[in-house]
């Protein structure tokens, strides 16, 4: 039983995935400036639209291409990631990366911690119950 409302994860997703989008196209505008931050806008965009999708709707080739989104280690190393690509620029980015950073550690510290249950969308459509249960049977 997790002593986390599943709320509180759909409001940090949320507004991490927001903010970061936000930060990374306001990035995109250092094309002319600072062309390897322009790069790493791109990849921040590319990370941020699949955190503020999934917990709307749960596509179900998503598990099969991007499993680390369902898991709280594999999205707080996203998040962690996340974080340094949008350090470019002002005390928005500043505080968005900061916040994003810490949700990924904190997320990264729910994977060990028994008590904290995954939400719903954390879940796959398609996800294998575990390790060893695949879809085909070869006989």
């Amino acid at each position: 039983m997790s002593v986390i409302p599943p709320i509180f994860f759909k409001v940090a997703n949320l507004t991490v995935g927001s903010l970061c989008l936000i930060a990374s196209l306001s990035q995109l505008s250092y094309i002319s400036v600072n062309f390897n931050a322009f790069l790493l806008a791109i990849f921040g965009v590319g990370l941020s639209v699949p955190i503020i999708y999934l917990e709307f709707k749960v596509p179900s080739n998503l598990y099969k291409f991007a499993s680390f989104y369902f898991s709280f280690l594999g999205r707080g190393m996203a998040y962690i990631l996340l974080s340094f690509l949008i350090n470019f620029g002002g005390i928005f980015k500043i505080l968005t990366t900061l916040l994003t950073f810490l949700l990924g550690v904190v997320y990264a510290v729910f994977q060990v911690l028994p008590q904290i249950e995954e939400p719903a969308n954390f879940r796959g459509e398609a996800a294998a119950i575990s390790v060893g249960d695949d879809d085909d049977d070869i006989i």
